[in-house]
């Protein structure tokens, strides 16, 4: 890793006053303090409390509901004396109090409930009667028949949704990678830039301080000393140049890791790349088990299942099962509404048949076929294609890597070239446009190393993105202590 210690000692000169941060610390800063990350992790809380609350309705539900009061002036029927119901323009005053204990049943789509009431009612009239109305206990179920299992569908897709939300979280915080990544590399290149700069300058003043002696002896015409005088002009303006590009970079790496405007900071290059050989096949393997589009994509699918079966059902026999079980009593007094409790029991079915609707329940049937084919087959093409962008993403991987390795080689024979360059110079042996030659490559080979090896990070940390899984450690992003 000799090719890494030219950059960080050029950094060095830095770091005096400043927090040095690597890569990794970079990210692991922002992926914790940064407002998008909060915003990130906001956003995940409101959907697993969303989850959770969804989750809780399959549990019992305890109810209680009531009317207090309530008054009504209508035409009705009163038991007279003798028995006979008389019909009369009559007011009443009524309350109630219900407390049920509730219970959805997920594997048939049923509902039963346990439930105790009470009632009390006052009618108005020349005859004024109050009675109560209790029910201290019964028992009720209610079940679709023939009818496409509605809590189970719910559920499922409850699931998906919430699994979906999950590694949605954990690509947006990659997502955060890649641009810390991006940044913090636009701020050590710069940094580079402007250690060379200041180091060219110098060598520059040398030099033609060196051309203007010659000059003076005649041996070197002017176009010379003015070549190595634009020479050192162009130092000087690079130097300002990168000084105000620091000052940009510096600002915005600041603003992606969530620290203060003027909080002091500084980054190095990172110790070792890691230099994986990722396969493919396990690639594609990952991000179809992991990635978020492949889980919004059964999302898709599972709805457009739900809307067939259900239009298919629209247009066949469909009942509902009530039943009840339980007792009950009536009585002028609230004590005697709780004596010689009578039985009480109910069940009936009630069924809908369609019989002629013009052909709409076939036509929704048919659309919602279509409907789940055009959805098959679009996923299945977009399953292709994010195959293709993970396997594209790998071989970037992977030729990044011998690159990397190259311009390590590069950059280390350019420093060398130009050092043998710049002393033919000084003792006469070659002129200014082989050593102008010299210094350009030097630098090329210096700035292109870097820019291969941010190219790397981003195309590491891509990667990751793509298929949620870290080939380094090898283990499932999100899902293992400390991982990201």
């Amino acid at each position: 890793m000799k090719h890494l210690l030219l950059p960080t000692f050029f950094l060095l000169v830095f770091s005096a006053h400043a927090q040095t941060l690597t890569l990794d610390e970079a990210i692991r800063t922002a992926q914790a303090n940064s407002p998008v990350a909060k915003q990130i992790r906001s956003g995940y809380a409101a959907d697993t409390w969303r989850f959770r609350a969804n989750r809780a309705f399959l549990q019992p539900q305890l109810v209680l509901s009531g009317t207090v009061p309530g008054y009504a002036r209508e035409i009705g029927g009163i038991t007279q004396p003798d028995g006979t119901i008389l019909f009369q323009n009559y007011s009443r005053a009524f309350s109630n109090l219900n407390l049920g204990l509730e219970q959805v049943i997920l594997a048939t789509g049923g509902r039963v409930s346990l439930n105790t009431g009470l009632d009390r009612i006052d009618i108005f009239g020349q005859n004024r009667t109050s009675y109560w109305a209790a029910v201290p206990l019964a028992l009720r179920y209610t079940q679709p028949l023939f009818r496409i299992n509605q809590v189970k569908w719910t559920w499922q897709q409850q699931q998906l949704r919430y699994q979906l939300a999950t590694r949605q979280q954990v690509e947006e915080l990659e997502n955060v990678a890649i641009r810390v990544t991006g940044k913090f590399f636009d701020l050590y290149l710069a940094k580079l830039q402007l250690r060379n700069a200041e180091y060219n300058r110098v060598v520059n003043d040398t030099i033609y301080r060196v051309a203007q002696g010659r000059y003076s002896l005649g041996k070197i015409a002017e176009n010379e000393l003015l070549q190595v005088e634009l020479g050192l002009m162009n130092a000087r303006n690079a130097v300002t140049q990168n000084q105000l590009n620091i000052s940009v970079f510096e600002k915005e790496l600041r603003n992606l890791l969530g620290l203060a405007p003027d909080a002091p900071i500084d980054v190095t290059a990172p110790a070792r790349p890691p230099l994986t050989n990722p396969a493919a096949e396990v690639a594609v393997r990952e991000a179809r088990a992991n990635r978020s589009d492949f889980k919004e994509f059964e999302l898709t699918e599972n709805q457009a299942q739900f809307n067939l079966e259900s239009a298919k059902i629209s247009r066949r026999f469909s009942a509902d099962l009530n039943a009840s079980l339980g007792f009950n009593q009536t009585a002028p007094t609230l004590p005697a509404a709780y004596r010689n409790l009578q039985n009480a029991q109910a069940i009936s079915v009630g069924f809908t048949i369609p019989v002629f609707n013009a052909g709409r329940n076939t036509a929704l049937v048919e659309a919602a076929r279509h409907d789940l084919e055009a959805a098959q087959t679009g996923l299945e093409n977009s399953r292709n294609l994010l195959d293709i962008e993970v396997y594209n993403a790998v071989n970037s991987v992977n030729q990044l890597k011998v690159s990397l390795e190259i311009s390590a080689k590069a950059d280390t024979i350019g420093q060398k070239r130009y050092e043998v360059a710049k002393n033919r110079y000084l003792i006469g042996k070659i002129d200014i446009t082989n050593l102008t030659i010299a210094q350009q490559e030097k630098d090329n080979a210096l700035f292109n190393y870097i820019q291969t090896l941010r190219d790397y990070w981003l195309a590491h940390y891509r990667l990751r993105r793509l298929t949620l899984y870290d080939f380094e450690n090898e283990w499932k992003l999100g899902q293992v202590e400390g991982g990201r």
